[in-house]
């Protein structure tokens, strides 16, 4: 008996791609970079892990600093751009396609990143069983950082719909959410030469005692929440929740 296709699994395309490439100037791209590296304290020679990186738009940047770059995305598309723009820069970086819950990495990474609400992808249980590939993929005492939109402030800014426009491609969103499940089901629309391409997207929206009571559950301690934009201190009127979290070092 065949399983049923889950939603991410033909959301990720050349069609989203453009939209997400468009969603981040190259300042906004700086600055999430020099977020990373500032929050996770890596230098020249690290190695950390970008999961799930998509095509690479932050992966490359930071290889470019000198850190040892590993992206995992289950989208064969995405790491196939990567691996070109690498080629292109002369960086050395391992690209891997896998499904961000069946990484099975053991403790050679200095540190590893989660941008932009991707945690929220799966159901608890899989989202606690990833961060715990991602604890177990770190070396004692290694740093994940995990970036998203704060739930706190997405209630008190909800919108049933709205509508943008990135890379010339205007995108709606009807949007429900479901308090018990903390999650938001959302239905896009990509309006496009060759008429409306619509798909669904379900996503897990996290508080900072949420974000804390995950990390705790997959092993993790000394847990750090942060605010931005712009970088500060978390609120619940954070836009954004970042946690920074460790691996506790070997005794």
């Amino acid at each position: 008996m065949s399983r049923e296709a889950e939603w991410f699994e033909g959301f990720f395309d050349a069609t989203y791609g453009e939209v997400l490439a468009g969603s981040f100037d190259d300042e906004g791209t700086a600055e999430q970079t020099r977020i990373v590296r500032r929050l996770l304290g890596v230098r020249r020679g690290t190695r950390v892990l970008d999961v799930p990186c998509g095509f690479g738009r932050l992966t490359v940047p930071l290889a470019e600093r000198g850190l040892r770059m590993t992206g995992v995305d289950f989208a064969a598309g995405y790491l196939r751009r990567g691996r070109r723009e690498a080629r292109r820069r002369g960086l050395d970086i391992r690209f891997v396609r896998r499904d961000m819950r069946e990484i099975d990495f053991d403790g050679e990474f200095d540190a590893a990143f989660n941008w932009f609400g991707s945690i929220g992808y799966f159901g608890d249980a899989d989202n606690v069983g990833f961060c715990r590939r991602v604890f177990e993929a770190l070396r004692p005492g290694g740093g994940f950082l995990v970036e998203g939109i704060n739930k706190s402030w997405l209630l008190g800014h909800f919108k049933a719909r709205h509508e943008h426009t990135f890379a010339g491609i205007r995108v709606t969103h009807e949007n429900r959410w479901l308090a018990r499940a903390g999650r938001v089901e959302s239905d896009w629309t990509f309006h496009l030469p060759t008429g409306p391409d619509r798909r669904h997207i379900s996503m897990r929206i996290y508080n900072g005692a949420d974000m804390r009571a995950m990390l705790r559950a997959a092993g993790f301690g000394d847990i750090r929440l942060h605010g931005w934009p712009p970088l500060g201190r978390f609120t619940r009127h954070s836009r954004r929740l970042i946690a920074v979290a460790r691996r506790p070092p070997a005794r």
